[in-house]
């Protein structure tokens, strides 16, 4: 009875792809969080500077020990936290108003990068389709999220409806533009052999057009993460008392400084971390279409 063998000259090429594209995820985990760790020690430094530059008072401006003293101090110095509010209670506010607009921004961020791949996908096969909601984006992009905010809660309710679709929108534009791209610049020569071999223009999307948009559909979840967020916090301000949106409105009504700047703080650290998330997620997943994949 013979054994099957792998062949060496097949096995080889492909533990050579493999090792690569592990290194270069590993090479990703530690940049990113080599990345994470420098931003936010130079944002600190620029947060120290800037309220020294500018003479800000200390009952408005509050320092990074101050942010720390708010969440984490027992007897925070006069003006940090007020006087009714525990560190554990201002800790307990403040995460539960991340994970809600965590949460927000996620159904905005997945809802707005599912409709920028359909319609990206739908403007290369059907190109009427094109002209035909291409204004539409326009006009999303140009009015002012401020100005549309409103009437789209309005018209979506207040609830996590409403605050996810403003958040979809301020991904569905970038993304929008950043995957057309990707899917437009696939190899003509690619193109041709499955055109030659009587593929369809499904084929050429699902073999080619697809594969060689991946770069720029990551590209794209790099730049919507901290978008979404923004987005969601926006609509939180609009609606409320929820997320971290709506709490730095309350806080800022109450002249709780404090926790206006730890709000802000979370907000910042929460983009920088997804974003470096998001950049680990990328290698991961071009490493299996060559060592070389997604490199500009």
């Amino acid at each position: 009875m013979s054994t099957l063998t792998a062949d060496p000259a097949t096995s080889a090429p492909q533990e050579a792809v493999g090792g690569a594209g592990r290194s270069l995820v590993a090479r990703r985990v530690v940049t990113a969080v080599v990345t994470v760790v420098v931003a936010l020690v130079v944002l600190v430094l620029i947060w120290a500077l800037l309220l020294k530059a500018f003479g800000v008072s200390s009952f408005v401006g509050k320092t990074p020990l101050d942010v720390w003293n708010y969440l984490f101090s027992t007897t925070p110095p006069i003006g940090v936290r007020p006087a009714s509010l525990t560190a554990q209670e201002a800790r307990s506010e403040a995460f539960a108003a991340l994970g809600t607009t965590l949460v927000d921004a996620g159904i905005g961020f997945v809802s707005g990068m599912v409709a920028a791949t359909v319609i990206a996908v739908l403007f290369v096969l059907y190109q009427p389709f094109e002209f035909a909601f291409m204004p539409i984006a326009l006009l999303l992009r140009s009015v002012p999220l401020v100005a549309m905010a409103p009437v789209l809660l309005l018209m979506f309710g207040q609830g996590n409806l409403g605050i996810a679709v403003i958040a979809a929108i301020v991904v569905l534009f970038p993304a929008l533009v950043n995957i057309v791209v990707g899917l437009r610049g696939a190899s003509p020569q690619a193109l041709d052999v499955i055109r030659v071999n009587g593929g369809s223009a499904l084929t050429e999307l699902t073999k080619v057009r697809i594969p060689s948009a991946l770069p720029q559909f990551f590209a794209s979840v790099r730049i919507s993460v901290p978008g979404s967020i923004v987005g969601a916090m926006l609509a939180e301000w609009l609606v409320g008392f929820d997320g971290m949106g709506g709490v730095l409105s309350g806080y800022k009504g109450a002249g709780n400084y404090g926790g206006v700047w730890t709000i802000v703080v979370f907000a910042v650290m929460s983009s920088i971390i997804l974003y470096a998330v998001a950049t680990i997620v990328e290698a991961a997943v071009l490493s299996k279409w060559g060592p070389n994949a997604g490199k500009q």
